[in-house]
């Protein structure tokens, strides 16, 4: 299933128009889809009493106005409602010409005493006022018309998006109209994702319009998800003379005095998820304590400074290490001081020296707030985990005070950077290479300290194995997700802890026979 942005839509139907399927011609389409689904309602319910299709001035109006003389031919009574007076766009105009006299047109201002009426005696009530571009509130005359439509009995019904929802965001404006049903065109859009516009859509359905293959391609970025299949694909039995090198060697530097638990959650994550070889790189107070945990994970002891987090002294012995390494991983617990912050300097700046994945989260990604133009040269061999706090301080040091939603903030790093950012949230957004996907499992089981040091080592045992930066970041979210869900299903979601899911990781992939 794919997700597009407004600007996402409008490169899509530029690409087409140029392509041989003019805006009319999309314009036609969408009417008649819509149409088609409306008439299929009406095979199902009484629709005695009419439609009533609200229409704004632009394009969205013009796709109401095709739909109205499509139902009109299939002999549906309708009542077309001019919201803001005759359309203003060239395509909108033409198409309400095409209508002529086979609809009864009201303008709601002229006569708001019988749309009132019509809005409460009515089978089905279309909104098609405002299209994907709409941001901001409501005019009043609207909200009325909507608040006098969400007391009507009627089946309601949204063309593209329900008028005042934002397709970015999901945000909406005051009394925007809750619809049974909403035809979107092409494909779902962005903002569908989230509330309020999620559950005012009612149910989706999405419609073709005449968008080819290469449509698709000419934006970038568009918003996919993927399913099961593809991410068990991306990991072939293994043969019968394996052994451990491989299947990659990982570093996981992490932990600190008052957070040595991460270190153990990542390192542990790692080796269930397949990893040939763990180091955990870590202060000796650290390893000390999780060391009997663990003992599939080698040592790496590190000097600690006078806070209890590793010490900038033991830079040479890092990188040294790491260039053996298929996969680094940093950050987890880890503090942030001058010392942590010069060693995932140096980390960053070694990468093009040296053949391994860097995966950094948490403090990791705190580290680099003040000094983020050093991962310009990570040669795409770069994952960044952030949450959404984490997210906008990156955004900031980046780009200032410029605003942007979340999905747009991970987009502008990815493609700014060369890294892959894996923007957690409900729902989680992988973004590299030119392409952003969305994934959907895991639960609320999830909002806990830990689930991310888990989620950092899974996705560095899958880098460590040799997985590309994107599939590994993509296997990572979606096995996280399920084994959470898994653990959800035993143990309920208020009582799963992060090593729960940790315990439950073999199950996902004894499904998949691997």
């Amino acid at each position: 299933m794919l997700y597009a942005s407004p600007v996402q839509m409008k490169i899509m139907e530029s690409y087409s128009d140029s392509h041989g399927i003019s805006y009319k011609q999309l314009m036609e389409n969408a009417g008649v889809a819509a149409a088609e689904q409306i008439y299929r309602l009406a095979a199902e319910r009484d629709m005695s009493n009419g439609v009533l299709i609200l229409c704004g001035k632009g394009n969205n109006g013009g796709d109401g106005f095709v739909a109205a003389r499509n139902l009109i031919n299939a002999g549906i009574k309708v009542t077309v409602v001019l919201t803001e007076g005759e359309p203003c766009t060239e395509l909108a105009a033409y198409e309400y010409c095409e209508l002529g006299g086979s609809a009864d047109v009201l303008t709601l201002e002229d006569n708001i005493d019988e749309v009132f009426r019509l809005l409460s005696s009515c089978s089905l009530i279309v909104d098609s006022v405002y299209g994907t571009g709409f941001h901001g509130d409501l005019p009043p005359q609207i909200k009325a018309c909507f608040n006098a439509a969400a007391r009507s009995e009627a089946i309601k019904l949204a063309m593209d998006v329900p008028s005042g929802g934002n397709c970015v965001t999901g945000e909406a404006s005051d009394d925007v109209l809750k619809c049974d049903y909403t035809v979107t065109f092409a494909c779902r859009k962005t903002g569908m994702l989230f509330e309020p516009l999620k559950s005012l859509c009612g149910k989706i359905i999405t419609a073709e319009i005449g968008f080819t293959d290469e449509c698709f391609s000419a934006a970038d970025y568009i918003l996919r998800d993927f399913d099961e299949s593809q991410i068990r694909n991306m990991f072939p039995e293994r043969p019968e003379n394996s052994y451990k090198n491989m299947f990659g060697r990982l570093l996981d530097i992490a932990g600190s005095r008052t957070m040595s638990g991460a270190a153990y959650l990542s390192a542990a994550a790692a080796l269930r998820s397949g990893a040939g070889l763990v180091t955990i790189a870590s202060t000796e107070d650290v390893i000390g304590r999780i060391s009997a945990s663990v003992p599939e994970a080698t040592l790496l002891p590190m000097k600690s400074d006078k806070s209890g987090t590793v010490s900038e002294v033991n830079i040479s012995s890092i990188l040294k290490f790491a260039e053996k390494c298929t996969a680094v991983s940093a950050g987890c617990g880890l503090s942030v001081t001058d010392g942590t912050k010069a060693v995932i300097k140096s980390l960053a700046e070694n990468i093009n020296n040296a053949e391994y994945t860097l995966i950094l989260d948490a403090d990791g990604l705190n580290c680099l707030t003040d000094c983020i133009d050093i991962i310009r040269n990570t040669t795409g061999r770069l994952i960044l985990t952030p949450h959404e706090g984490e997210l906008k301080r990156l955004y900031k040091a980046a780009y200032g005070d410029k605003k942007a939603d979340r999905l747009s903030m991970a987009i502008d790093l990815s493609r700014e950077y060369n890294a892959v950012i894996v923007a957690k949230g409900v729902p989680t957004f992988i973004v590299g290479n030119g392409k952003a996907y969305i994934c959907k499992t895991g639960n609320p089981g999830l909002s806990r300290g830990g689930s991310g040091d888990v989620l950092t080592g899974i996705i560095a045992g899958f880098a460590c194995q040799g997985l590309a930066p994107l599939d590994a970041a993509m296997a990572g979210v979606f096995v996280h997700g399920t084994a959470a869900d898994i653990a959800a299903q035993e143990l309920s979601i208020l009582g799963m802890l992060p090593t729960d899911v940790i315990n439950r990781l073999p199950y996902v992939f004894k499904n998949w026979n691997r």
